[in-house]
């Protein structure tokens, strides 16, 4: 590989979600020649949208006026037993179409000088350093496209470059099924988080600007589909009326969750790297992708950029992997039904505890740190939990009003 001080002569990123798009973005603002290889400008995802409060403050560009959201400030809690708790969003989540997202980074990278082939890669061959890539249109003259001194796969937990870099798909208990609908219209005003006796998933709910994004999840091969479309279908049917569905688009796919350990395993090769789903950086209990996605394809760009790639790994190690495994390693306690059930509770008895869940919910609060601020926040949260039983509201528990803005492109 041509590594020099500057980095690789030239990078290869397969898949232009928020990883492969910010990757190329930040290789070609620092001068790198970089291809990114996406046949779809816009394309949806089976996700609710949500940006958190902590991906706004580190990437401002996202609340650039072309990019059209909504700004949801009330979260509304529902456990297995129905018992329900709302409370307000200190930071507002910012709900966007992942179709105008993907389109939004792509023309960001394609503004600072990356190329973009717009075809799917089918191909993936190395002579020496050099890596080789054939596409659908390259299939037909047999020109593959290259050379190119470094591979970034960014194409998703199934998708092809990740394949053929690391094996087979992981089946092994951190990929979740993900269906859902795009409901018609604005039936909603909050996001709806919605769990279930025995799931180790949840339903949600997101509003966005003409439309809700509603869906459900749990690890692959848990349930069978058909049981979780019921759960699904019932819910919503319940909630918004027998006639929500026949009007509403189904989804589905395939999402990553994070793996308990590294060991045995790796986010990048010699001459390559995976980034965003590809890698499995995605929250294994809320099954939030974008942030770590964007962060992820920024320090990998970083490494490539200062000629040292191998820093990716470590860099990724310090930033968000320690996080996500400590979530994978709890997310059977955290889905107990028992837990659940004391959670939403609490959240709708003290309104420290609902600051604590807005906070995880805007990425602002650690998993590592969370049992350390619930213990010093005891005092406070008895106190509360006794002034609500004893008939008397605490400060602070009426939820604020929603804010939706639309913004045009």
């Amino acid at each position: 590989m041509a590594l020099t001080g500057r980095g690789p002569g030239h990078v290869a990123i397969v898949g232009g979600g928020p990883a492969g798009a910010q990757c190329a973005r930040t290789l070609a603002e620092r001068g790198l020649r970089v291809t990114l290889f996406e046949p779809r400008r816009a394309f949806e995802k089976a996700c609710g949208g949500g940006l958190p409060a902590r991906a706004v403050a580190r990437y401002p560009f996202l609340a650039d006026p072309r990019l059209p959201a909504r700004l949801v400030r009330t979260c509304l809690v529902v456990a297995p037993s129905g018992r329900e708790a709302i409370f307000a969003l200190g930071d507002p989540l910012w709900v966007v179409s992942r179709a105008d997202l993907h389109t939004f980074l792509i023309d960001r990278a394609t503004a600072a000088g990356a190329a973009r082939i717009a075809e799917r890669v089918v191909a993936v061959d190395r002579t020496g350093p050099a890596w080789w890539l054939r596409t659908i249109a390259d299939d037909r003259s047999q020109e593959p496209r290259g050379p190119f001194d470094f591979l970034v796969a960014a194409d998703g937990a199934a998708g092809f470059c990740r394949r053929r870099l690391t094996g087979r798909v992981p089946r092994d208990g951190h990929l979740a099924q993900g269906i859902g609908y795009y409901l018609p219209g604005s039936v909603e005003d909050r996001i709806v988080l919605r769990f279930f006796e025995g799931l180790q998933g949840y339903l949600w709910v997101f509003p966005r600007l003409d439309h809700a994004s509603a869906g459900i999840c749990a690890p692959l091969g848990s349930r069978p589909v058909a049981d979780l479309r019921a759960l699904m279908d019932a819910d919503l049917e319940a909630r918004y009326g027998p006639t929500i569905l026949s009007a509403s688009r189904p989804y589905a796919a395939l999402i990553p969750g994070a793996a308990l350990s590294r060991a045995g395993d790796t986010v990048q090769g010699e001459g390559w790297a995976l980034a965003g789903d590809a890698g499995d950086f995605v929250d294994p209990l809320t099954r939030e992708g974008i942030y770590h996605a964007m962060r992820s394809g920024e320090l990998l760009a970083g490494a490539l950029a200062a000629g040292r790639p191998r820093d990716y790994a470590a860099a990724w190690a310090r930033d968000g992997e320690r996080e996500l495994a400590w979530a994978a390693g709890h997310s059977g306690a955290f889905f107990s039904s028992p837990f659940i059930e004391r959670l939403v509770r609490l959240c709708g008895a003290s309104p420290s505890v609902a600051r604590v869940m807005s906070d995880l919910i805007a990425g602002r609060q650690s998993y590592r740190s969370l049992k350390t601020r619930l213990i010093l926040g005891a005092p406070r949260i008895g106190w509360e939990i006794l002034a609500r039983s004893n008939g008397r509201s605490p400060r602070g528990t009426r939820p604020r009003g929603p804010v939706s803005r639309a913004r045009g492109s």
